[in-house]
């Protein structure tokens, strides 16, 4: 078997795929199941995958139809860092699949006839030897200068634009590809030499609905990000575009910066209640049976945000579907997703997001596509009482539920460890709904307890709260 090649990764690919991860995962260099995951191994992994024809790469070692063994990515690993980083593989396949610098994928194993879990490179971030530094995105267009807008989108600033065949756009002439946004979700479809913004999809920033079904050179698009960034409103920046672009001014790319937008602040739901505070942050709600006082739980995190959790539920589709919470969307994937239904329900929900399928929705619920984190009470010996809890944020009263056992039950084992399955229809909504609040709003008191050791206060009291404020019966809490 011929020894791979491994074509040192170009610096600024590494630099754009670092700064990639940092953002969608977690900020380099993190801890990730106990194990380090920093620049160097994001570097060396891709370059594994790189050394492959296929971009391919199974976990373990798989024997090939020609009887030769296709090493993993494990054993990749091990021989380029050490003999103790074969552990690594799946945890860093994790990484690079969900920050959208590679895809799942199955190898065939000659020997024992199975698919074994892999990972693929998707050819936006490949290179070759004779790339020098050129920007991942530009590869399937390297024919002209202007290509390297490519190497961001001109609607998030952040993605790149990835070459999609073999697909239409529903409500779209087919055409023979377009170009998608890794990260954004906006799409391009070529007409000559211009590309028309056809979708923004999952954008923030409003003021590009104005730039919706402008076809435009790839240089135009590139000079009116730059127009965008150095004037905000919105009618003087169609203006300025408008004049370089009849003058056919030249205007230079700027080095290539990953820009973080700002996160829009999130709406809280829940029923307005103005509470008083005393001086040390304890909560005052007085006018039932005797005044309670609150005291904020401060919150210990254990690990990074975790964004499309819901990506990894292990059970299949067709197994969800038997859950009576699925039964007005069973007709629907047996109708139109029929192939989907042994496969496992995480990916698959995944891929429906990533073509903007809205399906994917129905699946989920309500809170089922929020960031989470993993968290529990830093104060223990507050952990072990018992009591009332609310959540209770920006003047707004969310939730309220009795603890008959230890506080840390509910928080740390219930509203602070989110599993995948728990984002779907048939699973726990209020825990979802708790654990985003907590991870959008980290630094901010979330929830507050008052601490009762009999149980039947505990049900008479939170009875009260609910009926008084949310005007609502305890039980459905």
């Amino acid at each position: 078997m011929a020894t791979p090649q491994f074509l040192p990764i170009p610096k600024n690919i590494l630099e754009l795929a670092c700064e990639t991860i940092s953002h969608r995962i977690d900020r380099l260099p993190f801890i990730r199941n106990g194990i380090v995951i920093d620049k160097g191994i994001v570097g060396v992994t891709m370059e594994c995958l790189n050394a492959e024809v296929s971009r391919t790469l199974p976990l373990r070692k798989v024997t090939r139809g020609t009887g030769t063994l296709l090493p993993g990515l494990g054993e990749c690993l091990i021989e380029r860092l050490g003999s103790d980083q074969g552990a690594i593989a799946p945890v860093i396949s994790e990484i690079l699949v969900n920050a959208g610098l590679a895809e799942p994928a199955e190898v065939p194993d000659a020997a024992t006839h199975t698919q074994i879990r892999g990972i693929r490179l998707h050819s936006a971030w490949t290179w070759h030897i004779g790339s020098g530094d050129v920007l991942p995105g530009s590869a399937p267009y390297s024919g002209g200068e202007t290509d390297t807008w490519l190497a961001r989108c001109p609607v998030c600033r952040t993605g790149i634009l990835g070459q999609v065949t073999g697909k239409r756009l529903f409500g779209i002439p087919p055409t023979d590809y377009y170009l998608d946004c890794s990260h954004c979700g906006a799409k391009f479809i070529p007409e000559k030499n211009r590309f028309r913004l056809v979708s923004i999809a999952r954008i923030a920033d409003p003021r590009w609905r104005q730039y919706l079904n402008s076809c435009r050179k790839p240089d135009e698009w590139a000079a009116l990000v730059q127009v965008e960034k150095t004037a905000r409103p919105a009618p003087r920046i169609a203006t300025s575009w408008y004049r370089m672009a009849q003058k056919k001014t030249e205007i230079p790319l700027p080095p290539l910066v990953i820009q973080r937008p700002e996160k829009p602040s999130r709406p809280v739901e829940g029923v307005p209640v103005s509470f008083s505070m005393l001086r040390d942050g304890t909560l005052i709600i007085s006018g039932t049976a005797k005044t309670l006082y609150f005291r904020p739980v401060t919150i210990r995190f254990l690990r990074g945000t975790r964004h499309h959790l819901f990506s990894h539920a292990e059970r299949t589709l067709e197994q969800a579907l038997k859950s009576p919470a699925f039964t007005d969307v069973k007709p629907l994937f047996i109708q139109d997703y029929l192939r989907y239904l042994p496969l496992r329900l995480g990916p698959v929900t995944e891929k429906l997001r990533r073509k903007n399928d809205p399906l994917y929705r129905q699946l989920l619920n309500r809170y089922g596509d929020e960031d989470f984190s993993s968290f529990a009470m830093a104060d223990e010996e507050q952990g072990q009482k018992k009591g009332i809890l609310i959540v209770y944020l920006q003047g707004k009263l969310c939730h309220v539920a009795g603890c008959h056992a230890a506080f840390a039950d509910l928080v740390d084992r219930s509203f602070g460890n989110i599993t995948p399955d728990q984002c779907y229809r048939d699973g726990d909504e209020t825990a979802c709904r708790i654990n985003s609040l907590v991870t959008a709003f980290r630094g901010t008191p979330v929830i507050w307890i008052h601490e009762l050791s009999d149980d039947s206060a505990i049900d008479v009291t939170v009875s009260g709260l609910c009926s008084r404020f949310l005007n609502v019966p305890a039980k459905l809490l």
